[in-house]
């Protein structure tokens, strides 16, 4: 699969926004997210080539690279998107503290819900579409708690015995088992979709 073509350069987006408010940490807390897509896209060519072939560099034990690419794949998207509502937050909330904001921030259903409601009110309306439109997804959500579980539990791994010795792991998230291969599909789209509307929204801020 060829690399991640944006419609219009993420760079041309982000530049003007950045200009506009001021705002270079902003700005560099967009293109990283950009370039996290691109990263998602290049793992999932990778993934792609191991699911066919069931061949490892260096021989490393499969269940081993079925969960790198796992971490990688969740860890990469729920990473852009907070690096997103980081970027707001730096914009239009005056947070200036050196460890950032992420989405959790701006959830009036989280941990903090009164912080969250005040924050919310700062934003520009179509900034926290762009927020809720992220929390409120079934697929972003999957992928946080795959992340989650990977990065700070331990996930039930699911093998199939059988004459296919390729068969990849499934993992236990939220009570369905999901096989590695659909846990980087879902995060390749989640990230490309949520960081494509929000780079679109740019221009309107």
């Amino acid at each position: 699969m060829p690399q991640f073509q944006w419609s219009t350069e993420p760079t041309d987006l982000i530049r003007p926004f950045e200009v506009r408010y001021n705002a270079p940490d902003a700005g560099a807390l967009f293109a990283w997210a950009s370039k996290a897509v691109e990263e998602i896209y290049y793992l999932n060519d990778i993934d792609l080539t191991f699911e066919a072939s069931g061949q490892t560099i260096g021989n490393h034990n499969p269940d081993v690279v079925d969960l790198a690419h796992a971490r990688w794949a969740t860890g990469t998207c729920i990473t852009a998107l907070d690096l997103c509502a980081a970027a707001f937050g730096r914009t239009f909330c005056g947070h200036t503290s050196n460890r950032e904001m992420d989405m959790s921030f701006f959830d009036k259903a989280g941990r903090y819900k009164q912080e969250a409601t005040q924050r919310r009110k700062q934003l520009p309306a179509t900034a926290l579409a762009w927020i809720d439109g992220v929390l409120i997804d079934t697929e972003y959500m999957q992928t946080k708690s795959a992340r989650n579980w990977l990065t700070h539990s331990r996930v039930t791994r699911h093998f199939k015995l059988g004459p296919d010795s390729r068969q990849r792991l499934r993992l236990s998230i939220d009570g369905h088992k999901i096989p590695v291969r659909q846990v980087i599909e879902t995060a390749r789209g989640v990230a490309v979709h949520h960081i494509s509307a929000v780079l679109k929204v740019l221009p309107t801020l």
